[in-house]
């Protein structure tokens, strides 16, 4: 480390010690850098055309499962797609909206698992025990009740910005405590770990 300044030096000593020494600092820095948005509640239902617009509450969390935030996220979902059962709940087709962006059309009622939606549509939502809103289903007197939706398509994950410049001090110390990384580093960044 002898080209390091003082600051540098200590960077490095900070990262040492707080990450630990197994394995590389570089995957550490990720993994705390790494955000999770889950919904947990849905509080806005439109009908809009072909679409079923939502707003939601959803909680941003740490990897370690920390809540960093809340945030209101809106989305629009074809009600095409909500009528398949095929749909893979990962690969469902979700189209985000401004956080700001009004939501227009005709309003849902939102109603408990008891069915009672007070209207000729509505959305049937489930709550988890711990209160988080896991699915909900749309039903519609004219085209009958839709294929679930489950909550967990609209997770959202990411990473926030301040590890980027942490990567070259991350990256200098991986390989001056482990100097085979240099061999396997390109692998994983390929492969993933």
């Amino acid at each position: 480390m002898g080209g390091f300044t003082r600051r540098g030096k200590a960077w490095a000593a900070l990262a040492l010690v707080t990450l630990g020494n197994e394995g590389c600092v570089t995957g550490h820095l990720f993994d705390a850098a790494l955000r999770r948005e889950q919904p947990i509640s849905y509080h806005e239902a439109l009908v809009d055309g072909d679409r079923l617009t939502l707003g939601y509450t959803a909680l941003v969390t740490s990897d370690s499962g920390k809540v960093l935030a809340r945030k209101e996220r809106r989305v629009a979902l074809s009600l095409t797609n909500l009528r398949r059962h095929d749909l893979p709940v990962e690969g469902f087709p979700v189209e985000h909206l401004a956080d700001d962006s009004p939501l227009t059309g005709r309003r849902l009622a939102l109603a408990t698992e008891d069915g009672k939606g007070g209207g000729p549509a509505y959305l049937e939502i489930e709550t988890a025990p711990d209160g988080r809103e896991t699915r909900f289903v749309l039903h519609d007197s004219d085209a009958g009740p839709y294929a679930p939706f489950y909550s967990v398509a609209l997770t959202r994950t990411s990473t926030a910005p301040w590890v980027y410049p942490l990567l070259p001090l991350g990256a200098a110390v991986d390989l001056a405590t482990f100097p085979i990384l240099l061999v396997f580093f390109p692998v994983v960044l390929l492969i993933g770990d």
